[in-house]
């Protein structure tokens, strides 16, 4: 049980350090013209991990957008009509 915990222990503090030697790495100073540098390669490295969608994909997608928008449009559009001549009834009693 004594040798359990003290391998647990030891490998808890190790990741400790491990993981303070990491953020110290990380959090060093960057020079002002290298920022921009580093910016662009991981905006350019995290673009090419993006898997766009194919011509066909796009305009399906586009197609139930714009579908979706005109029915509740037109959904919305009706219940504000019909709203309308519920209270234009109320006002006029």
């Amino acid at each position: 049980m004594v040798c359990l915990s003290a391998k647990l222990f030891y490998l808890l503090s190790r990741s400790s350090i491990m993981a303070e030697k990491k953020q110290a790495r990380m959090t060093q100073e960057v020079q002002p013209e290298n920022r921009f540098v580093q910016f662009y390669r991981e905006t350019i490295a995290e673009l090419r991990k993006v898997v766009w969608p194919t011509r066909e994909q796009a305009q399906n997608l586009t197609i139930i957008v714009l579908v979706v928008v005109t029915a509740m449009a037109i959904f919305l559009g009706g219940i504000d009509a019909l709203l309308t001549q519920i209270l234009r009834f109320l006002l006029e009693r």
